[in-house]
């Protein structure tokens, strides 16, 4: 069977809890339900009653959207007890509560049908009375033993009915303490995932800090090898530079060279017709 959620409202998450609200700090709990894992007086938490200030009972509540919640009362006596102190457990969510809420109207209905089915066996019986008084004035001993048998079996069946409607409803009761239960142990269960999920969260983001982290100082280191390699790049182009005006030079001088080259070969080519001429001059003397 599956339940409507009639409400979405979030409600805070808090270990220990002291109520004073009109809904939520009640100065009593009629009905207590017993839990051999919290009973007895409460000397873990040091909570003391105001008034008279001895420690209180823990107990569990088993009354409405509170039923499972644990509380804390006073420990004293009937007569000397000023009943409710303050919650241990904050209120379920909203989901469970209508599922308490649910849960309650079914046994609601169901007592309510018990008593319907009391009124009509109680009916029943009166009828019954009256049947077997007007049987003993109409008729003699052995029809009224036979009448009264008959009628013996049919409250014999109906009694039977009443029996199996009591097993039904006590088993609807241990079925709503073990989804009271469940509900409980799921509600633990999906604080934990979440306190897990805000640890891995809490981790991924240390993680992608750190990481942020390390890319803005390669970014940085990055940057700087750009700026060493533009200077290295303008520093080439000012030796490059360089190079092509010493080229420029070089050939320059090549070309001055070869003219200054042209000039002693035409000077020597005459010397050489001039020593020719003078070993000429030589012979004919």
């Amino acid at each position: 069977m599956v339940f409507e959620d009639e409400s979405s409202d979030d409600t805070s998450s808090l270990s220990y809890m002291h109520s004073t609200s009109s809904t939520d700090g009640l100065n009593h709990v009629s009905f207590i339900l017993e839990d051999p894992d919290y009973q007895g007086l409460e000397l873990d938490l040091m909570v003391f009653y105001e008034k008279h200030g001895k420690a209180s009972e823990g107990l569990v509540a088993f009354e409405g959207t509170d039923t499972g919640r644990r509380f804390l009362a006073c420990a004293e006596p009937e007569g000397q007890n000023s009943g409710f102190v303050e919650w241990v457990d904050h209120r379920w969510p909203p989901t469970m509560q209508n599922a308490l809420l649910k849960l309650w109207a079914m046994v609601e209905y169901s007592k309510s049908a018990r008593v319907n089915d009391n009124i009509e066996s109680a009916l029943t019986i009166h009828h019954l009375i009256e049947e077997k008084n007007k049987l003993e004035a109409n008729y003699d001993k052995s029809e009224l033993v036979a009448d009264v048998k008959a009628e013996m079996a049919k409250k014999d069946a109906e009694t039977q009915k009443l029996n199996q409607k009591y097993e039904l409803m006590v088993n609807l009761t241990r079925a709503q303490a073990t989804v009271i239960q469940n509900l409980k142990l799921k509600n633990v269960k999906e604080k934990e995932l979440l306190s897990e999920a805000r640890m891995k969260l809490g981790s991924q983001n240390a993680e992608l800090t750190n990481s942020k982290e390390k890319l803005t100082q390669e970014k940085l280191e990055l940057k700087l090898q750009v700026a060493d390699m533009l200077k290295g790049k303008e520093k080439h182009s000012e030796e490059k530079g360089q190079l092509e005006l010493q080229i420029t030079g070089l050939v320059k001088g090549k070309e001055k060279h070869r003219e200054e080259k042209g000039r002693l070969e035409l000077q020597i080519a005459e010397l050489m017709k001039g020593e020719e001429k003078l070993k000429q001059k030589v012979k004919g003397i």
